[in-house]
């Protein structure tokens, strides 16, 4: 059986050293002592660790990698359709890798990536706490975050202001005469379900409403199939509904979500709308053609892939400023749902 390549991190761990000072190390950056550089590159010939980048040629400015958590995940197979849309309009090849929402996937997809040098990487994180993108950016490749922001990395991020989204949806309920909200997300710690829920909270905070929430086990470490299931909307609705939880309106994550709280609501005699409002969050293709159609939030997705290929461009150009920060505010489209 052949062995196990080893790893940046394998590396840092024999060496007692963190994964960013045996990098540098071995790229020859600065910050780093000679007697600690030679260290690592003993231990890292004695192991077999592969390190032709320490002096590696420019990287293939032809060529742009893509890392997303899924192809089965709804906001990512959009943005990587913008994406290789963009891409392949510059002339340039496109490499996918999905992650399956697993860190350790997502070190290796980056090992591979910084053994193949493209000209530039453009990924959703698995967590803000990721180091391995910083690796990549550190070894001369330009990294470009969406949707998840990457913390102290750095790195260009462009994503949806998720917090206003929820915000602006909750506050539509509100208006309307809604007093009492049923909240169903997806139990998951990231950003962007975090901002959601800022979102819902700080629209609650000067209105006299009561908020029923509850959080869905997440589905996204399940490699077959749609990440997001109608039938766990369904199951915690009908959860809701049985634990005599009072409402007149729901407030979802997705519009899976939605899907499946408005079947539970139907099969137990409440009307949409008239009973009960919903919004759902995404406005994926079917929600303007469910009866009642759909209201939901509409996120920015095409744009954001465009900006962030133009972005990627810019920076294998030879852009040397700031890193960039953008939210893109998404829309909430107002259907039968909720009026």
């Amino acid at each position: 059986m052949t062995d196990r390549r080893h790893t940046l991190d394998d590396l840092a761990s024999a060496l007692g050293l963190s994964a960013n000072t045996v990098s540098r190390a071995l790229r020859g950056k600065d910050g780093v002592g000679e007697a600690t550089r030679q260290r690592v590159l003993d231990e890292a010939g004695r192991v077999g660790y592969a390190t032709p980048r320490a002096g590696a040629t420019a990287p293939h400015l032809d060529a742009v990698a893509l890392c997303i958590p899924s192809v089965t995940h709804p906001f990512a197979s959009e943005i990587a359709a913008a994406i290789e849309t963009g891409v392949r309009a510059a002339g340039c090849a496109l490499e996918v890798f999905a992650t399956n929402e697993d860190p350790a996937q997502e070190e290796q997809i980056a090992e591979q990536i910084l053994e193949a040098r493209p000209g530039g990487v453009i990924t959703i994180p698995v967590h803000a706490d990721s180091t391995c993108w910083q690796r990549v950016g550190e070894a001369g490749i330009p990294v470009v975050t969406v949707s998840r922001e990457l913390e102290g990395a750095g790195s260009d991020f462009i994503g949806v202001d998720s917090e206003h989204g929820s915000y602006v949806a909750t506050r539509h309920l509100l208006g309307d005469g809604s007093d009492s909200i049923l909240y169903l997300d997806e139990e998951l710690a990231i950003g962007t379900i975090a901002a959601r829920r800022r979102g819902f909270e700080r629209a609650l905070e000067t209105a006299q409403a009561r908020a029923r929430v509850r959080m869905i086990p997440t589905r996204r470490y399940e490699n077959a199939g749609s990440q997001w299931r109608a039938q766990e909307g369904y199951r915690a609705c009908m959860d809701a509904l049985a634990g005599g939880d009072s409402f007149d309106a729901v407030l979802c994550g997705d519009d899976f979500f939605a899907l499946g709280a408005m079947r539970a609501l139907i099969e137990n005699g409440r009307r949409v709308p008239e009973d009960v409002r919903v919004v759902g969050y995404g406005d994926l293709p079917f929600a303007e053609w469910l009866t009642p159609s759909l209201t939901s939030v509409s996120l920015p997705v095409r744009l954001i892939g465009e900006l962030a290929v133009a972005n990627v461009l810019q920076r294998i150009g030879g852009s040397t400023t700031a890193p960039s920060h953008r939210l893109i505010r998404p829309e909430l489209v107002v259907r039968s749902s909720s009026i």
